[in-house]
């Protein structure tokens, strides 16, 4: 077993740890409280969509059930997360059009689920596992990534949401 996580590691592509290294940075700059401008706020959340559904397209392809499972995930996710687990205390500044957010781990916790599930599906698929092709193992990563992005998503919805009451108490 230790063998083969060595060969497994010594055969992963470099850019593939430099990513890795770019991703660990970027989630524990969400761990400190910071002020956002409005544009770079939302870009984290919209580029986290799109990686995700390139994701599918890379892995299964835009068919319909893995872009079912996908859309379902992110869906559910987003409505959950803004319903039941919203910052409050994020803030907008109207003036600066800029977002005060609080330093969280779970960024961080997201972003590194994202980069193991893709790649262990990476390794699986290098390995020539029929179980990274199997119907069972397409549903379960299609629906996980949609709900990867559905986190973010939520995230975006409950900014959108800041923003239109600071307007609104203007």
């Amino acid at each position: 077993m230790t063998r083969m996580i060595a060969q497994i590691l010594l055969h992963t592509p470099t850019w593939v740890y430099g990513l890795f290294v770019v991703l660990i940075v970027f989630g524990l700059q969400q761990t400190r409280s910071r002020n956002v401008n409005a544009f770079l706020a939302y870009l984290l959340p919209a580029g986290m969509i799109v990686l995700s559904l390139a994701g599918i397209n890379s892995s299964f392809g835009i068919k319909p059930v893995p872009i079912t499972l996908w859309a379902l995930g992110l869906i559910t996710v987003s409505a959950v997360g803004f319903k039941y687990f919203r910052d409050d205390r994020v803030t907008f500044s109207r003036s600066n059009r800029s977002f005060f957010i609080p330093g969280s781990w779970m960024p961080f916790f997201v972003i590194m689920a994202i980069f193991f599930t893709k790649y262990v599906f990476a390794v699986m698929n290098a390995l020539d596992s029929n179980t990274a092709t199997g119907s069972p193992f397409v549903a379960v990563l299609s629906l996980a990534y949609g709900c990867f992005s559905g986190y973010f998503s939520s995230r975006a919805v409950n900014l959108l949401s800041k923003s239109r009451i600071a307007s609104v108490a203007a």
